[in-house]
């Protein structure tokens, strides 16, 4: 009897399904993983919380007693095993700081190795009064994605943070973060901005600033810009010159300083010679300080404007208009300019309803407390 055997044959995976299962594999790992670091991620963010809020609750209690904001932890009700001091300092393994200035006012919290910051700006902050904000370190997607993603956060187009994109996760954004700029030319400035001229020759200069401020520390610095509501200081030889300025300001204590500008609702400070000078006022305010005689010279005053001559020669040969008025606090003041190199003598001139007043006003200046002489139209030139 011939007995047959049958060999059963069981067929193995090929290359290609073991392939199709590693990937599957690999992809829902992965998915694990970026899922598992979203999860810690969102928890490290959230452990900030706690002494986040307690700064700032320590901080509004201290505005409330003395008045102010402190960037001293010290002076805060914090209690630690170790204790604090200066504005920065590791508590719990959180790195927290207080920032106190004239912009922002606020307590920021992040932890070695991360990549976000939490920041509460307390009540009484310039800009983001109340408001809480994710900061995520640029280039970092994680970090980004937690901030816009998970927390619903609104970009800002700047930070708080150099380096950082800022969200708005509980607020309006009502503010800005302003930059301060160095030696910028034609640049755009947001509100707030600042630029610094340290270096002799055309930096920032063309420039539009809008709630803005230049510092001009050096040769030209500052001049040729607008401002509109806005400050410029110039402490350099002729920076902040040749400008407009719109309810705004200019202080200038070295030669030439804040010269040449037009002026609408303004104010200019002059303390070094020519500062504030050749100048058009409307509406606005010339104040010639210190020892230098030549300050606000040879400008013209149009409607309310006004030019205080606290220095002697300060507010000379120059045209009042309108209702302008000329306050000779000083000999000289108000009067007339001796060129030294011609012996030309240029007398500042009164018109409309212009006068000058003060102890010092010259003879031939209508006066400011006398009547209006009928004749002329204009105030007396004596009482």
């Amino acid at each position: 009897m011939k007995i047959r055997e049958e060999i059963k044959t069981t067929k193995g995976f090929t290359l290609v399904e073991i392939l199709v299962v590693v990937l599957i594999i690999g992809i829902l790992a992965a998915i694990s993983v970026v899922q598992y670091q979203k999860s810690v991620l969102k928890s490290r963010f959230t452990a900030l919380m706690p002494i986040t809020k307690a700064l700032y609750e320590g901080e509004e209690l201290f505005a409330m007693s003395s008045g102010k904001y402190t960037d001293k932890l010290e002076n805060l009700d914090i209690s630690t095993t170790g204790g604090v001091s200066g504005s920065t300092a590791n508590i719990n393994g959180s790195i927290v700081t207080l920032g106190v200035n004239n912009r922002h006012t606020y307590v920021k919290a992040t932890r070695e190795n991360f990549d976000n910051n939490l920041i509460m700006f307390q009540k009484g902050s310039r800009y983001f009064p109340g408001e809480i904000h994710c900061e995520a370190k640029e280039g970092k997607t994680l970090a980004n994605w937690l901030c816009e993603k998970e927390l619903g956060g609104t970009k800002l187009d700047r930070s708080l943070t150099e380096g950082y994109t800022d969200y708005v996760i509980n607020g309006d954004g009502n503010g800005v973060f302003p930059k301060d700029w160095v030696n910028a030319i034609g640049e755009t400035f947001m509100v707030g901005d600042t630029c610094t001229g340290t270096e002799d020759g055309y930096q920032c200069r063309a420039l539009n600033f809008n709630n803005g401020a230049c510092y001009g520390q050096a040769h030209t610095a500052c001049s040729r810009n607008k401002y509109v509501n806005s400050y410029c200081e110039g402490t350099g030889d002729t920076s902040c010159s040749s400008s407009t300025f719109t309810n705004s300001s200019c202080v200038g204590t070295e030669y030439g300083a804040c010269n040449g500008g037009t002026f609408t609702n303004s104010t200019c400070e002059g303390s070094g010679s020519y500062a504030c000078g050749s100048s058009t006022y409307n509406d606005s305010v010339c104040t010639g300080n210190g020892n230098d005689i030549t300050s606000c010279q040879t400008s013209t005053f149009n409607g309310d404007s006004s030019c205080v001559g606290n220095s002697s020669g300060a507010c000379i040969a120059s045209k009042f208009k309108g209702n302008s008025i000329c306050y000779a606090n000083e000999d000289g003041a108000c009067g007339a300019f001796t060129n030294p190199n011609t012996g030309k003598i240029t007398t500042s001139v009164y018109e409309d309803n212009a006068c000058c007043k003060g102890t010092y006003c010259p003879d031939y200046a209508p006066k400011c407390d006398c009547g209006i002489d009928s004749s002329t139209g204009q105030h007396a030139l004596s009482c």
